[in-house]
């Protein structure tokens, strides 16, 4: 059991100290409900999210790089991604089919929600080709990793600005996210964090980054499950700015609102369950349908938020309970069923 802790803490670099990785928690924490809030009022408030909330979750997936040898990584990042993902598209292809059979007595079972990638799923395959591509530049150049990530990137949305092109397999998706993943690894390369903890004009810096970030929601997009950055350098200059937002917030909120930082903090370190159980409830139940209760068309998303939240917070207390599921989101790890790491 110490083995299987050590081996953990060392792939997830926790040997540092408890107050940074409580930040990138936080930083998740504050990630992931993002995620479902943006999901949830898309036409309100949608673009200043999806400006950043993606990226954010490469950015953080890059910082805590290691390089390993092609074969190992993949083997591992099957087990920590794919496994999951294929839980929720054939959850989510099993339930269209109950759906199916109700509607028209006949049971259709739609294999092509495996590779269309049509709902939030896609990201944890985006994920695996981003760091599979990563790995194999660093590998190969490590002293060039950022320019070539760069060129990929660049290349995927060159071609989607003339040619629409759909999300099969998140191959556009990958290609897209890998300069953000190679912006995390420089991040932690050139030590920027702790640079920006004494650095004198933080405030300057933060209002930079807000003006940056709000320049791109207005007049760029950042799409990466479409492979679409429309401003390029700008959007990618808004996207960073907007997750440095949250990891100043996040800072914060560590230091100073201890009952948040709590809960959030909580919310992160489940935040990979949270994001697949989200997946599957994006598509079912109907959400609006149930909230036909709520009074107005104008509280009905928050009370459709609310039934968001309690899902996923039911989804944790199910998957800590459930042996194949805890096994399944927890692989390197030992957990008990409330919680804790053993």
């Amino acid at each position: 059991m110490e083995n299987v802790r050590e081996e953990y803490c060392q792939e997830n670099e926790i040997t540092m100290e408890g107050s940074r990785i409580e930040t990138f928690d936080i930083l998740k924490g504050i990630g992931i409900i993002l995620v479902i809030v943006c999901h949830t009022f898309m036409k309100e408030i949608g673009p200043f999210i999806l400006t950043f909330h993606m990226p954010l979750f490469f950015i953080v997936a890059g910082y805590f790089f290691k390089y390993k040898p092609i074969s190992e990584q993949i083997k591992k990042d099957f087990r920590r991604l794919i496994v999951p993902y294929l839980f929720i598209v054939i959850s989510i292809a099993f339930i269209a089919s109950i759906k199916s059979f109700r509607s028209t007595g006949e049971i259709s079972f739609p294999l092509s929600t495996l590779y269309e990638c049509g709902t939030p799923a896609w990201f944890l395959l985006a994920l695996f080709g981003a760091k599979s591509l990563f790995n194999i530049v660093y590998g190969n150049a490590p002293q060039y990793y950022m320019p070539i990530s760069f060129i990929l990137s660049s290349t995927v949305c060159a071609i989607t600005h003339f040619i629409d092109i759909d999300p099969v397999l998140a191959i556009g998706s990958s290609l897209c996210g890998v300069c953000f993943y190679a912006i995390g690894y420089f991040v932690k390369e050139r030590n920027f964090l702790f640079i920006e903890r004494s650095f004198t004009y933080k405030k300057l810096v933060f209002i930079i980054a807000v003006l940056f970030w709000l320049v791109t929601s207005i007049f760029g997009a950042v799409d990466l499950h479409y492979s679409i950055i429309k401003l390029w350098v700008i959007d990618i200059l808004g996207a960073c700015s907007g997750v440095y937002i949250c990891y100043v917030i996040s800072r914060y909120v560590e230091d100073r609102i201890i009952l948040v930082k709590r809960v959030l903090v909580k919310v992160g370190y489940y935040s990979f369950v949270i994001y697949s159980f989200h997946s599957i409830e994006y598509v079912f139940p109907d959400w609006h349908q149930i909230a036909s209760f709520s009074d107005g068309i104008a509280m009905r998303p928050f009370v459709i938020l609310m039934f968001r939240f309690l899902f996923v917070w039911w989804a944790i207390f199910l998957t800590l309970r459930i042996p194949l599921l805890r096994k399944m989101f927890f692989p390197t790890k030992i957990i008990d069923n409330k919680g804790h790491c053993l």
